[in-house]
Formats: C-alpha cells, structure tokens, sequence
C-alpha cells in the first residue's frame, strides 16, 4: 500500500499541475490530511479492539466513497478559510480522500478496499494493480520503510510531480489561465 505520505503527496501535485500562485496553502493543506486521513483506521485494531474482518479495520469504512463526499461536505462551510468558493472546497477535498481507496486498490497485496460503503461491504481490487507495495514487520522497521519509500519515488512520487510539472509547463505554453 501507498504510505500515508505518499497519498498527501497527490493534492500537492495537482495544485502545481493546476492552481494560479499564490497556491490556496490551507486548502492544498487540508486536502492532503483528507488524502492520508483513511489510514486512521490502522489505529483502530490496536486502540478499539476492531476484528480484522470488520469493516471498521484497516481498508473499510475510512477508505469509501461515502466517507470522502461527506469529508467533501464537511469542507464546504469553510471555503472562505480555505481561499475558494464553496463547490471547490468541497469537491477538492472529497477528490483528495477518494483517491486514497483508488490508490490502494491499485497496489499488489495488502487488504481489499471497501470503497462502495455503505452501499456493499464488499472489498475490492482494481483489475489493474501496479504498485507494489511490502508489508511493514516491526522487526525490520528501518530497512522496510526505506526500500518502501525507493519503490514510492520510482513507481508514483516521481511520475506523479514529471506530470504535474510537465501539465503546467504545457499550460503555461498555451498562455492558459492557471486555473
């Protein structure tokens, strides 16, 4: 699975790609926290005593649909805080914590993801699944994480933010307005 960071990593890529400088910083802030906010659900089996098979384990309910729109929704109020109008503040941020069940239905082992909550419980993979990912054993913390975060930059950092660059240099190019 993608680490937490690398998922926060998306919405500043798609600000580069995207936004007028200045950057809306609290909303590019916020989105990435919505992008790595699924993960609080590996908390809890250790805090909660939540089964492996509940949907409130690690890929459920957290990494849905449902729970990114109503992030999204909860984002609205604050446009103004976060520097735009209403409809960008809560699609922004619901995109961002969406793409985090995308990307970990993407990855190569690891649980299913229940994005279709509370419509199916069902976990899913996508059919195309090209990040490998390892799982992390406390015993080799350090040497997990490292190689980890090298497959991260290679497989999705590093194309992530070429892209991101190459997108607004074509903009700027074009002479488009930046957003």
């Amino acid at each position: 699975m993608p680490m937490t960071t690398t998922h926060a990593l998306l919405p500043v890529a798609v600000a580069i790609a995207f936004c007028n400088r200045p950057f809306p910083w609290r909303l590019i802030i916020v989105a990435a926290a919505a992008s790595a906010a699924p993960d609080v659900d590996g908390l809890f089996k250790h805090f909660l005593g939540v089964m492996p098979n509940s949907i409130w384990s690690h890929r459920g309910a957290t990494h849905s649909l449902f729970v990114a729109l109503a992030a999204g929704g909860l984002a609205v109020p604050f446009h103004r805080w976060l520097g735009v109008r209403p409809l960008s503040a809560g699609v922004l941020v619901a995109l961002a914590m969406a793409s985090h069940g995308l990307l970990d239905m993407m990855t190569d082992s690891g649980l299913a993801v229940a994005y279709l909550w509370p419509v199916s419980s069902v976990r899913l993979f996508a059919d195309w699944r090209p990040l490998h990912s390892t799982p992390v054993h406390l015993t080799h913390l350090a040497s997990l994480l490292s190689a980890r975060l090298l497959s991260e930059v290679r497989q999705l950092i590093a194309p992530l933010f070429l892209a991101a660059f190459a997108i607004r240099g074509f903009r700027m190019l074009r002479g488009a307005p930046l957003w």
